[in-house]
């Protein structure tokens, strides 16, 4: 039997917008924008924190959930790749989605390969649009409803 015939098929899920979703960067202004992008998708679930060393305290703590992760890579004290980390180390949570968001500027190869090795979800690279965001998530939670959106366009 070939590798494509025993493939699971993927069903995709209607999404979900009461997710809890959490959302980490250091810069004030991108953290904005990646919220206000949330909620004009129907997220209304979303804590943001722009403290990554807050943020990891909050991931490691078993009495919290997410459905959800975006970070950013490069954020002092604590970096994306370590709360990525934290994240896949812990048993109770190492399912949970993760996008890391980072800059063009920095070493992305190196970068993809760090997160690829820690079972990143996505990567998307700054600037980008609302719709990229987009269709990174539904991606990430297989959710449907992106492919009317296309054929509306």
């Amino acid at each position: 039997m070939s590798q494509t015939a025993t493939a699971q098929k993927i069903v995709l899920q209607k999404p979900n917008f009461e997710a809890q979703l959490l959302v980490v960067d250091d810069d004030l202004m991108v953290l904005e924008v990646l919220v206000d992008y949330l909620k004009s998708f129907g997220f209304t679930n979303i804590t943001a924190v722009s403290e990554s060393k807050k943020a990891l305290k909050m991931i490691q703590d078993p009495n919290t959930h997410y459905d959800l992760i975006l970070s950013d890579w490069e954020m002092p004290e604590v970096s994306g790749l370590v709360i990525l980390q934290s994240v896949r180390k812990s048993d109770s949570k190492a399912q949970t989605r993760f996008i890391i968001v980072t800059s063009q500027q920095s070493m992305e190869r190196f970068k993809i390969s760090r997160a690829a090795h820690w079972h990143v979800n996505a990567y998307i690279v700054k600037p980008f649009r609302a719709t990229v965001l987009k269709e990174k998530i539904w991606q990430v939670m297989n959710w449907s409803g992106l492919e009317n959106e296309k054929k509306a366009k």
